[in-house]
């Protein structure tokens, strides 16, 4: 049976929906249709979600950008992370995660929710362990069952799509954590359920347990972002046996969920070397038979502090060139701090400008006309067309005030090239 044909929700937002959908992407509806009957691409989008914009994700389709935001224990502001759901909107950005780990998480989550069309993803597993770490309990000590009804409650709420670290296994978190890797488990939820496995030493309760996850997922079409809790946190790690061994079950479980009726996308690595980032993106899409494809960069150094927003979209774009459907921002604030929305708006536009750059390699038509509207509009000095064609014509204006009534640039002015020859054509 088809994956549209068992889940009633997905059906739904399709007879809504797919017409427009059509003509964003450029794509006839039978070809998306086709694509998410395979797998390879998903629609985000839960019925629950009042309003919601829903979007495809995967191949053939657009590059997606995606915000993360959220509370921390050390900057608990809900106010201020709704101001910077305004500004990811702004800026762009095609969905948003709710990471919010301080606070009260479900009224937090229930305002993003009212206040956005964007699809929302949340990580389900940090909203039971705050209710442990805040009373200074162990979340190794989380009952499983927890787990269970959390994903329930925030699908209820109109949650689009959850990371849930279903492919990490015990024997992959005791090679992480007690093996030769530098920097271990730097997933916050790959970490937590290791840590809860080798404790109480069973396997991983979201992996025994997922063909109930599926049940719930799919009363609601809530896409599993299948995570990646041991990805590599350091560019030396980075393709070993206990990544690999993860990759190989998501894989698995991306096709289990495919025959349930439960659309499933895959999260990729964090820090991979320039000169690797091809190889991996290519055994990834492989491994998991060409699943929708998330992931974070990757960074191609791991020395930028203050700067991984640029690390992260030259890995962006390389990976993105060999097959990555969905970036997951980074902000200059990435391994520091929690972002501002000065950080939110550049971690967005360095993960647009890395999406323009490998669909222009790709030859993508949207994105070969934005280039080529752009060229036009340099060569005629059109300054209100390459706003038009500008991936941020706000900085355009910012930039350009001061001299705006100036046909040239402030850089060249009366030796602006374009003018030399256009002039020299008259005479």
């Amino acid at each position: 049976m088809s994956i549209i044909t068992q889940n009633a929700a997905l059906q739904g937002l399709l007879a809504a929906h797919l017409p427009a959908l059509a003509e964003y992407e450029g794509l006839t509806p039978e070809a998306i249709t086709s694509a998410i009957e395979a797998g390879t691409m998903v629609l985000l989008g839960n019925p629950n979600h009042a309003n919601v914009k829903p979007i495809l994700v995967g191949q053939p389709s657009r590059v997606k950008v995606n915000a993360n935001i959220g509370t921390s224990p050390f900057q608990n502001h809900p106010g201020c992370e709704m101001r910077k759901l305004e500004v990811a909107q702004e800026a762009g950005a095609d969905t948003v995660m709710d990471l919010s780990i301080a606070g009260d998480l479900v009224a937090i989550r229930k305002d993003m929710l009212s206040r956005t069309p964007l699809p929302l993803g949340t990580v389900p597993l940090y909203s039971v362990a705050q209710r442990y770490i805040d009373k200074d309990r162990d979340p190794a000590d989380i009952d499983p069952e927890e787990l269970f009804a959390e994903v329930e409650m925030q699908a209820e709420q109109g949650v689009d799509f959850m990371t849930l670290h279903c492919g990490l296994t015990r024997r992959g978190a005791e090679w992480a954590a007690r093996g030769e890797r530098a920097l271990g488990i730097v997933s916050r939820g790959g970490s937590i359920l290791a840590r809860w496995m080798l404790k109480n030493d069973k396997e991983n309760p979201l992996l025994t347990g997922y063909d109930r996850l599926l049940e719930l997922a799919r009363k609601y079409n809530v896409t599993l972002s299948l995570g990646d809790g041991l990805r590599p946190g350091a560019g030396c790690d980075a393709g070993d046996a206990a990544q690999w061994e993860e990759v190989m079950t998501l894989g698995a479980l991306a096709k289990r969920g495919l025959e349930y009726g439960v659309q499933c996308m895959i999260e990729g690595p964090g820090h991979v070397p320039m000169n690797e980032v091809e190889a991996q993106i290519i055994s990834i899409k492989k491994m998991t038979h060409g699943a929708p494809l998330y992931v974070l960069g990757p960074l191609t150094i791991d020395s930028s502090p203050g700067y991984d927003h640029i690390a992260g979209a030259i890995g962006g774009a390389m990976a993105v060139r060999v097959g990555v459907d969905f970036l997951c921002y980074l902000t200059p604030a990435e391994h520091l701090t929690l972002p501002d929305m000065d950080d939110v708006r550049q971690g967005i536009m360095a993960s647009r400008v890395a999406a323009q750059a490998g669909e222009v390699a790709l030859g993508r038509p949207h994105a070969l006309a934005r280039e080529a509207k752009m060229a036009k509009a340099r060569m005629a000095l059109d300054w209100p067309a390459m706003r038009e064609a500008a991936i941020d014509p706000a900085i355009l204006d910012k930039r350009r005030e001061p001299h705006k009534h100036e046909e040239a640039c402030a850089m060249c002015g009366n030796f602006c090239a374009v003018k030399m020859l256009r002039d020299a054509k008259q005479m």
